[in-house]
């Protein structure tokens, strides 16, 4: 896979969050429609475009997307700053639908990625930095 700019890297993770999004959705209709029931029901396992094989088509040159990208508008990442002395990581709390999940991260990208991803199911909420000893350090959101 050749190397991505930083903006079809953020463009990419949207996408994939999206793709984990439709498939939580179909495991929740999935767990649902077997509740009614009381009891497994044999779904079929549908056919993913990702699994085929075959040929694949190759991609038409593209104009530079700095040429005709819009100037992006300020977004919650531009409250990120890199790490400072005694500061070891990025803890992040986000909501993705109705579940909050707090993770650690301890590389910039990383969490400049995900501020970038947020949608209508993925909302950060708090980031923060933290020392060694897991103590916070600085709230950045």
């Amino acid at each position: 896979m050749p190397a991505m700019r930083r903006d079809q890297q953020i463009r990419v993770n949207e996408l994939l969050l999206q793709r984990e999004e439709l498939f939580l959705r179909i495991h929740e209709a999935e767990t649902e429609v077997s509740r009614i029931l009381g009891e497994p029901f044999p779904f079929t396992l549908p056919e993913i475009p990702s699994l085929r094989r075959g040929k694949r088509k190759t991609s038409d040159p593209r104009p530079p997307a700095a040429a005709t990208a819009p100037k992006p508008a300020k977004s919650p990442a531009d409250s990120l700053r890199r790490l400072e002395a005694g500061e070891a990581g990025y803890r992040v709390t986000y909501q993705q639908f109705s579940k909050v999940i707090i993770e650690e991260h301890f590389e910039f990208e990383a969490v400049r990625t995900l501020l970038g991803c947020q949608s209508a199911h993925l909302s950060v909420q708090k980031l923060e930095t933290f020392a060694a000893d897991g103590t916070p350090r600085a709230t950045l959101l």
